[in-house]
């Protein structure tokens, strides 16, 4: 950090710099710091080129409104340093505009070394705020000037151990919360997907939703909410069930040792594995979002048949439904393909275990039809099933088995997964060229159909492997509509 700030500072000369916001925080706290906030008193563009020119980054823009640009370091502990402008004529005016008491810091740059002597605090109880790590808005301005900033409240909490909002930010978001649209769909992605990060996202969700927050974000919880109660199970309706889904899936992914000791390894590597999301998104904050958006479909679909109240194709509609939801908060086309697959099949796992029965044959076909979203889904239906363990529909015996014949199916796909490849009597490519197909996830179904008749012990020609691929052809088409 010394070695970084003194090539800043190279390049600061004639330049009034301050260090300020988070980065002045965790340093006076001692806490991990991931970014370097610069504030500048003029010309803030040509003083971020030149601090990118210095450590041959690359520059990108922010905000033009504020001025504000970030350069991104490679190789480095601290990934980036953002550079703004002065937000009022002095330093002390521009912490005045900032969004919390614990975040109105700000010292020189040329005062690092001994920056405690040199803190500015303008405002009387950011001292207080950050002994007892409460986060309390600087003005009844603070969220009306950045709607966003209702949620970074969450966000900010979420990522800063033993914190709290005070009563007046939650009865400030309470009074804002409808503001939150003027924000981008990408910024309102990014924050919610960190607090969904959380190992207790569960009780920000829930604190987000009794400030009203929630619901504008995303209109279908609204519409889940207005679902009449008589339909479902829970006395507080659908969005209770999702809820309670949503909060077992993250006990859960928190508790893989207690529900899945066999394959505690496996599923954390799965789960943390670095694939390539879009910015703060990763598979458990994916599933925990389907989790959340499982049943949006119920309303619609609610239809009285012999005496009992079903919910037909929930699940289809439901896949296309969050779909939609995702694509507004600009979220990728992977991220979009995880969570609706997860949605779409989500009932699965409950026709595959209601006979308490999980033959190696059906077990296959499941490993085959969902491939490396297995645990995920899973871990959904068990969220599912959980939600009902304080209602009379199901004994706890009867939850254990199913909790059993989860358990045995995550140890079966491993297995599968980890065994050693049998030697292959066909390729992509034989498939591709034989069958005029072009390139996609469908190759790797139909390879892995055939690959399972030969681990269960059933040696193949290159014959026999193509009437087998002919005879699963119709069932693929109709899976991916191709």
């Amino acid at each position: 950090m010394k070695e970084l700030i003194k090539k800043i500072g190279s390049v600061s000369k004639g330049y009034d710099v301050y260090t300020s916001g988070g980065f002045a925080r965790d340093l006076l706290l001692k806490r991990k710091y991931k970014d370097i906030d610069l504030i500048v008193a003029s010309d803030a563009l040509n003083y971020a080129k030149k601090i990118a020119t210095a450590f041959k980054a690359k520059l990108i823009t922010l905000d033009e409104d504020t001025k504000t640009y970030r350069i991104i370091l490679k190789d480095c502990e601290i990934p980036n340093i953002d550079v703004s402008l002065f937000n009022g004529k002095t330093i002390e005016e521009d912490l005045q505009s900032r969004d919390f008491t614990v975040n109105a810091i700000a010292f020189n740059l040329k005062y690092f070394k001994d920056f405690k002597k040199h803190i500015i605090f303008p405002n009387k109880n950011t001292a207080k705020d950050l002994k007892t790590r409460t986060f309390d808005v600087l003005s009844d301005k603070t969220f009306k000037d950045d709607p966003l900033r209702m949620l970074r409240a969450f966000r900010l909490v979420a990522e800063f151990p033993s914190s709290k909002l005070s009563n007046k930010t939650l009865v400030q978001i309470k009074k804002n919360a409808k503001h939150i649209k003027f924000a981008a769909p990408e910024r309102i992605k990014n924050e919610f997907f960190r607090v969904l990060a959380a190992e207790n996202s569960s009780e920000l969700i829930k604190s987000m939703d009794s400030c009203g927050l929630l619901s504008e974000i995303f209109h279908e919880i609204k519409r889940m909410k207005k679902a009449k109660k008589k339909y479902y199970y829970h006395p507080g309706g659908l969005f209770q069930h999702s809820f309670e889904t949503f909060q077992s899936s993250e006990n859960i992914l928190n508790n893989f040792k207690k529900y899945f000791p066999r394959n505690v390894n496996e599923l954390q590597k799965h789960f943390n594995s670095g694939e390539s999301f879009s910015e703060n998104v990763t598979r458990g904050s994916l599933l925990k979002f389907a989790a959340l958006f499982h049943d949006n479909a119920k309303p619609e679909t609610a239809k009285f048949e012999n005496g009992k109240m079903r919910f037909f194709e929930h699940e289809e509609l439901g896949a296309n439904k969050l779909k939609e939801i995702m694509l507004s908060l600009r979220l990728s086309k992977k991220d979009i393909e995880i969570a609706i697959f997860l949605v779409r099949y989500h009932m699965r796992m409950s026709t595959l275990t209601k006979n308490n029965v999980v033959t190696k044959k059906a077990a296959m076909k499941f490993f085959r039809d969902i491939g490396d979203n297995t645990p995920d889904l899973v871990i959904l239906s068990m969220s599912d099933w959980h939600s009902y363990r304080n209602l009379k529909l199901s004994s706890p015996k009867e939850l254990k088995i199913q909790e059993k014949s989860a358990r045995e199916l995550v140890k079966q796909y491993y297995e599968v997964k980890n065994a050693k490849p049998v030697s292959k009597v066909i390729d992509g490519n034989i498939i591709m060229k034989e069958f005029k197909l072009k390139p996609g996830p469908w190759i790797g179904d139909l390879l892995s159909f055939v690959n399972e008749i030969q681990y269960n012990g059933g040696m193949l020609s290159k014959t026999q492997a193509l009437k087998l691929v002919s005879s699963k052809l119709t069932h693929i088409k109709k899976k991916y509509r191709i």
